[in-house]
């Protein structure tokens, strides 16, 4: 954590008192940032408001690497649908390569299955975007699963706070650790 909070202590990233309620989309378009932290799923939405974009990958941190969340997506199907049988096939397409080659051919996000990411990268590179350093993290192998966690309201509804006291400056990095045993706590 102190790392990252150094990243807005070096100038490389806003301080939190200027991001809260702040579109960084607009400030990137608008120049008061000069880049942000942001996930491949939204690359598109900045090439449609015209900026020139750059991706680089996550900085390599303390760990001597880089570290990136490998997030994903789940195929569900509401357990209370009265189109069961439907909706399992619109799942069952969403997930086939099929799906997911129509997916990596529209460039606006990369697609749910690795079989099709080649496709994405050559459209993204087509519509002027090198996604190099999206992909470069999975080839890396620095990618992290989301936490899934039991509690996981209580654990968000501690830690938000917590960081942000932290990254406003409020709160030294050590008052973590209380944090963390209110958190074990809820697994006792």
């Amino acid at each position: 954590m102190t790392f990252y909070k150094s990243l807005s202590e070096k100038g490389y990233s806003p301080t939190l008192d200027r991001t809260v309620g702040v579109d960084v989309g607009s400030q990137l378009g608008a120049g008061t940032y000069a880049s942000v932290i942001e996930g491949d799923w939204n690359t598109s939405s900045y090439a449609q408001k015209g900026i020139n974009l750059k991706v680089a990958p996550t900085p390599i941190g303390p760990s001597g690497q880089r570290a990136s969340m490998f997030n994903g997506l789940a195929d569900s199907v509401n357990a209370g649908t009265k189109n069961q049988a439907t909706a399992v096939k619109w799942v069952e397409f969403t997930g086939s390569q099929e799906c997911q080659d129509l997916v990596a051919a529209k460039a606006v996000v990369f697609p749910a299955i690795p079989a099709s990411t080649a496709k994405a990268e050559a459209a993204f590179k087509a519509a002027g975007t090198d996604m190099s350093a999206f992909t470069v993290q999975v080839k890396d192998k620095t990618t992290f699963l989301f936490p899934i966690t039991d509690h996981a309201a209580d654990v968000t509804a501690l830690m938000g706070p917590a960081l942000q006291a932290f990254m406003g400056g409020q709160a030294d990095v050590s008052s973590f650790k209380d944090v963390n045993d209110q958190v074990n706590a809820l697994f006792n």
